[in-house]
């Protein structure tokens, strides 16, 4: 084996192992990630189906029980990744449909691999189950896609830039461009699949992990106390008075203009005055607003009060509200409702 199969092995193999310790990572977090469990799922499906393909590639004299496995695995990337967006979307509602859909699929796998094992039945996993199992993937991506359709839409006319880091919407396009190089295999190499997992995995934990970054990005920047008060005075009148929080399409660029600088000396200043991005900042004024209309408005919607407080998606809204209120926007309503009938 050249030195050149020797790295793709190497990068492949590593992509596949990564991918397993991060599904038992996202299921250890469960409580803390909406739609966990359905992500970690997919994760261990993708690394499963990817791990077949590597040993295959490099050795094609596979265990036909191996590539049953892995076949098997890919039947169910679609629907976990559909769960997971479900999920995400209502992430108050935790629907047995879902789990009935998932289980369904399963036990049409395991049962098919049972009655019609995959070393005596070539021509059918080879050719309908390969195939089937690509075109299901696919019909599932379209599914999720249509359902984060207005997201997608506000992501590409950048009216919410700080969407680009949103789960569902990076497992998408991960699940989009993965499914790509593998229908696309046959005028390309059969190991791109496995390639462009790996890639996707590590660009997902840079994307991710690149926020801890900002700071040191501006260490040696400063920006003078009086400057510092000037923008803080300003900001605090904007956000109190004028509630621009609540706007759905604000993005650092638009309330950089409204305050009469740059959007790279608002998001120093943010960062070095409250120790947070543009998307935290404003993110924690919507749930401070949604807390007050909880305990204002008992008759409004959940779908309602994310609107009105500035949120594109009600997802986006549950998130943020646990992250900070430590709870959902129902158990803070209950809370506060028994707080006030003693």
């Amino acid at each position: 084996m050249e030195f050149s199969r020797y790295f793709l092995f190497f990068f492949a193999s590593l992509g596949a192992f990564n991918g397993v310790l991060l599904a038992a990572w996202i299921y250890h977090k469960r409580r803390e990630i909406t739609g966990a469990p359905w992500l970690s799922l997919l994760l261990l499906m993708l690394s499963i189906r990817i791990g077949k393909s590597i040993a295959f590639y490099f050795s094609p004299g596979l265990s036909k029980d191996i590539l049953q496995l892995g076949l098997s695995a890919c039947c169910l990337i679609g629907p976990s990744l559909f769960s997971f967006c479900v999920r995400n979307l209502n992430p108050n509602k935790n629907s047995p449909i879902l789990r009935w859909h998932f289980a369904g699929w399963v036990l049409v796998v395991v049962f098919t691999g049972a009655i019609y094992p995959y070393h005596s039945n070539l021509e059918l996993w080879q050719t309908w189950i390969y195939r089937g199992s690509g075109y299901a993937w696919f019909g599932y991506l379209i599914a999720a896609s249509w359902l984060y359709r207005h997201k997608l839409i506000a992501l590409w006319s950048r009216q919410n830039a700080p969407n680009w880091r949103d789960l569902p919407v990076v497992v998408l396009g991960g699940g989009w461009l993965i499914w790509l190089a593998y229908y696309t295999a046959a005028y390309t190499s059969y190991i791109m699949g496995a390639l462009s997992f790996s890639m996707v995995l590590y660009l997902s934990i840079v994307v991710y992990s690149g926020g801890g970054r900002t700071k040191e990005k501006y260490a040696a920047q400063t920006i003078s106390p009086q400057q510092s008060h000037e923008l803080s005075t300003k900001l605090t009148q904007l956000f109190d008075e004028e509630l621009l929080f609540t706007d759905p399409g604000m993005s650092l660029p638009r309330l950089a203009k409204r305050l009469g600088v740059s959007h790279t000396k608002l998001s120093q200043f943010l960062n070095q005055h409250y120790g947070c991005n543009f998307n935290q900042f404003i993110n924690r004024y919507r749930v401070q607003h949604a807390q007050s209309l909880l305990l204002q408005e008992q008759s409004l919607t959940m779908e309602h009060l994310a609107e009105l407080c500035g949120f594109n998606a009600s997802s986006t809204f549950y998130t943020a509200f646990k992250k900070y209120a430590g709870q959902t926007p129902s158990q803070f309503r209950a809370q506060q409702t028994r707080k006030l009938s003693c």
